[in-house]
């Protein structure tokens, strides 16, 4: 074999490997799931404000990655909102938590699927344990939420993004 069909086989392998390993990681960090589980670990691992990593409410982008459309829009209408009254104006806290203070331990999701379909008891540590309940809905782009209630708050992310509830 010649020098120079040998650095071109080197080269395409080296280029082989690269891709698989780029695939590996994109898919990796897409949250798109195939299971609404997968989708709630997904949030939680790239959520943890306390370590400095957050999906940012105001990216509509980033929140369509986890939300539905209509759940999407209502976090778009309250950050223009924000934006407009230089406050927060339907939400101060954080929805994925249930909390405006956060610890630096791994939140731990523990997901157990309930009634009626598509509802999810997502149990999380964060200054002690709390208990959100996630509805999930299949959408063209995945799996994704289309609401989070708090059984101990009394609040449903729905109604208060929509300024029914405060």
């Amino acid at each position: 074999m010649s020098r120079a069909v040998g650095v071109k086989i080197e080269a395409a392998l080296r280029a082989l490997i690269i891709g698989a390993l780029f695939s590996s990681l994109v898919a990796a960090a897409d949250p798109t799931a195939n299971t609404p589980q997968e989708l709630i670990r997904s949030l939680y691992a790239h959520h943890q404000p306390k370590k400095g990593k957050e999906v940012d409410v105001c990216d509509r982008a980033a929140v369509a990655k986890y939300c539905d459309a209509a759940l999407t829009e209502l976090f778009s209408k309250e950050c223009a909102c924000r934006k407009e009254r230089e406050e927060a104006c339907n939400l101060d806290w954080d929805p994925f938590y249930d909390a405006q203070d956060f610890d630096a331990s791994d939140p731990r999701p523990r997901i157990e699927e309930t009634k009626p379909a598509g509802s999810f008891d997502v149990t999380i540590h964060n200054l002690g344990e709390r208990k959100l309940v996630y509805q999930m809905t299949q959408t063209p782009k995945g799996w994704r939420i289309s609401n989070i209630r708090s059984p101990a708050s009394g609040w449903s992310l729905r109604e208060v993004l929509s300024g029914a509830k405060k």
